[in-house]
């Protein structure tokens, strides 16, 4: 059975995720394949992976950053103004709610990203990453999506052990509206990121070209 674009995508950064040799979390990409070595931020591991797996659909993503690649606020960007039913290289992912609690619609290889109410020049702009798996309910209006992504501090039941940063996965909760939006996040278990954090979060969807 030929893997869908989000399958080819996710298996991709999980391959990621389980070889490499050197990983931390840095606004100055250091990738080497050959070598194992990811050292890069949350929109330089998405992007690497989309460029190598979908060329055409990660350059249609505006890149703010110099040298020319999208970032975090960038990821959000294009996301948030997606037109539904487009088949233009990307689709807008509706994260509702199913009977059972969980986002319906969101699948293993989509891309979420959020981004910061304020965006200043050498911040971070937001975070984006890779839904590793079907997410799942915590408790009424809770959903945990295991991640892959380059991170500066651990998601909960992580791969990176305590003090490392880089290229993992974990689980990161959200709070949804009624509709299973989600509306906030918690990153992580350490004392500043175990907050739920409420700024705008979309989900896009990489789609072969009709």
């Amino acid at each position: 059975m030929q893997l869908s674009l989000t399958d080819l995508l996710a298996s991709s950064a999980e391959s990621i995720v389980n070889s490499f040799t050197e990983t931390r979390y840095t606004h100055d990409e250091n990738i080497n394949v050959k070598s194992g070595v990811y050292d890069c931020d949350c929109s330089e591991f998405v992007g690497f992976v989309l460029e190598q797996v979908a060329p055409e659909q990660y350059a249609l993503i505006a890149a703010t950053a110099e040298p020319p690649r999208p970032l975090a606020y960038d990821f959000y960007t294009f996301f948030s103004n997606l037109a539904p039913g487009s088949t233009a290289g990307w689709s807008p992912v509706e994260a509702l709610l199913d009977a059972s609690g969980t986002l319906s619609t969101a699948r293993r290889g989509d891309i979420v990203a959020w981004r910061a109410p304020e965006i200043e020049p050498k911040h971070n702009t937001g975070h984006c990453f890779f839904i590793a798996e079907a997410p799942s309910m915590l408790d009424s209006g809770r959903i945990a999506v295991r991640v892959y992504d380059s991170a500066a501090a651990a998601h909960f039941e992580d791969t990176r052990l305590d003090g490392e940063t880089g290229v993992g996965s974990g689980f990161i909760n959200f709070e949804v509206d009624g509709d299973g939006r989600p509306i906030a996040f918690q990153f992580g278990p350490a004392p500043d990121t175990n907050s739920f954090v409420y700024w705008q979060i979309a989900i896009g969807r990489a789609e072969p070209f009709s």
